[in-house]
C-alpha cells in the first residue's frame, strides 16, 4: 500500500479540523470587542423581560391578553397549548364568561382567574386541565417577574 493515499487523508482531516477550529472562533467575541475581563458577564434582557415592561398581568383585556400570548408563541417561549388556552374565549372551554370579574373597561386579573379556573378543574378532577391552568400561571408569573425588571445573566 502507497502512503500518498494515507497523506492525502491527514491533509484533508487536518483542513476540517481548521475550518472547524476557525468557525468555533468566529462564533466566539474576540478579546478586543469584549472589553476588560470585569466585563465579560454582561446583563441582557430577557425576552420575558421585555414583554413583561409592556403589560400587567393583574389588568389586561382579554385582547390584551391575545396579544401578549401571540407574541411569547411567535418568539417560541410558550407552547401552541399554552397559547390557543391564553388567547382563546373562555366559552370555548365550557365557560359561558370569566369566573372572576373584569373591571369596568373590560380588564381582568388573569392571575386570579387562572387561579379560580385551576381551582374549579382540580375540584373537578380535571388532570390535564389543571396542569394547563399552572402552565399558564407560570408564564403570567414569568412576565410578572419580566414587569419588575427580572433579567437573565449571560456568560
Amino acid at each position: 500500500m502507497s502512503i500518498a493515499p494515507l497523506a492525502a487523508l491527514g491533509i484533508a482531516k487536518t483542513a476540517f479540523s481548521i475550518i472547524g477550529s476557525l468557525a468555533d472562533a468566529a462564533r466566539r467575541p474576540s478579546a478586543e470587542s469584549a472589553g476588560p475581563a470585569t466585563t465579560a458577564v454582561s446583563a441582557q434582557e430577557s425576552p420575558w423581560h421585555q414583554i413583561g415592561r409592556q403589560v400587567d398581568v393583574n389588568s389586561m383585556t382579554k385582547e390584551d391578553l391575545a396579544k401578549i400570548s401571540a407574541m411569547l408563541y411567535d418568539q417560541g417561549l410558550i407552547s401552541l397549548s399554552d397559547h390557543a388556552t391564553m388567547s382563546s374565549d373562555p366559552s370555548f372551554a365550557g365557560s359561558s364568561n370569566l369566573l372572576t370579574a373584569a373591571d369596568g373597561s373590560g380588564r381582568v386579573d388573569w392571575m386570579a382567574e387562572f387561579q379560580a379556573r385551576m381551582a374549579r378543574h382540580s375540584e373537578r378532577g380535571e388532570t390535564s386541565a389543571v396542569a394547563q391552568d399552572e402552565r399558564v400561571l407560570g408564564i403570567l408569573s414569568r412576565l410578572q417577574a419580566g414587569s419588575r425588571g427580572v433579567t437573565s445573566i449571560r456568560v
